[in-house]
């Protein structure tokens, strides 16, 4: 394993964070070619339809990010911490609905998130610019690899597991008309 300096760390994390994540959540959601019997030239880079923006602040170890896919929009952080993750999804609620009540309905999604590693919760919450506003969080954390950080396959393997895990809490919430857009 290569001894990184602290400031190779953080370029690497903010690097994953802003630039490979971003690039990747764009692939929530994309349109499939045509069935064929040969190998298709699409890429996944022209056919993605999601649509991401993103918050970071240089030297913080996590990200914002506003994923539109899906006819909906989920605001969701995640916090690489060298060798950890921890991924927030945030779902607005209103009335009596908390994260007891939310927390069910997403099981079968939390099932298949433990199979790669994360472990899952669920808090009640509020909106960072809305206090008044309700939301439920959902918490993923994962250990990673020591050498995370230097590590091209397991990056990969992440980054598509991250991507996949949201695309799910997406569809799965479409599924149930649960609205994950503070607008909707």
């Amino acid at each position: 394993m290569t001894r990184l300096t602290i400031d190779e760390a953080q370029h690497r994390i903010r690097h994953f964070l802003t630039v490979d994540m971003v690039l990747s959540f764009r692939a929530v959601d994309y349109e499939h070619p045509e069935l064929s019997d040969s190998v298709a030239a699409t890429s996944l880079a022209d056919v993605h339809r999601a649509r991401v923006t993103h918050s970071h602040v240089l030297g913080a170890s996590d990200c914002l990010y506003r994923i539109e896919a899906f006819g909906d929009a989920l605001l969701m952080s995640l916090q690489l911490n060298v060798r950890r993750f921890v991924a927030i999804y945030r779902v607005p609620v209103n009335g009596p609905v908390d994260s007891n009540t939310l927390a069910p309905h997403f099981e079968r999604w939390r099932i298949g998130a433990g199979h790669a590693g994360w472990m899952v919760g669920w808090r009640d919450g509020t909106d960072p610019w809305k206090p008044e506003r309700k939301v439920v969080e959902t918490y993923c954390y994962a250990m990673l690899a020591e050498d995370f950080l230097d590590n091209p396959l397991e990056q990969l393997y992440w980054r598509t597991d991250i991507v996949q895990m949201t695309r799910a809490f997406l569809i799965e919430a479409g599924r149930m008309g649960i609205r994950l857009s503070a607008e909707g």
